[in-house]
């Protein structure tokens, strides 16, 4: 069945130069699955993330998300869609609380998500969802 595909790549490539980093990599990936992307150093695969989450544009080839082509949305259009990337090395800003950390979450997630020269009632929408969200997973 093609409805539980979450996430495809069409004959997708990136040239840098001469360089083909990625060479018309087409997969489907279901979704609630778990995959590997492994390669020695330089085969391509850091490029191969950057194409899927939209940090970097294909030299050709698609990227879909839920059927829908993101390949060339810019990166706030994609997480507003629900996709987002994380990087190896995760960072919190550690002088803040845990629920400040998640609020911040929430709120790049916003349309409003940093004007920061507004006044912080207008940001207590965050915190509430940052309280519901420490609530689901225990933390409350």
């Amino acid at each position: 069945m093609t409805t539980d595909i979450i996430l495809e790549t069409q004959q997708l490539r990136r040239e840098f130069g001469a360089l083909v980093a990625v060479d018309n990599v087409s997969v489907k990936i279901r979704a609630h699955t778990f995959h590997s992307i492994i390669g020695p150093n330089g085969a391509g695969k850091t490029t191969f993330f950057n194409l899927l989450s939209g940090n970097l544009k294909p030299t050709s080839g698609r990227v879909l998300f839920k059927g829908r082509d993101i390949t060339h949305l810019p990166l706030h259009r994609t997480a507003h869609l629900g996709m987002g990337r994380s990087f190896q090395i995760t960072n919190i800003f550690p002088n803040l609380t845990v629920l400040e950390n998640i609020r911040l979450a929430a709120q790049a997630l916003g349309r409003d998500n940093f004007h920061f020269w507004r006044h912080a009632r207008h940001f207590r929408r965050y915190e509430e969802r940052a309280a519901t969200v420490l609530d689901q997973v225990g933390l409350a």
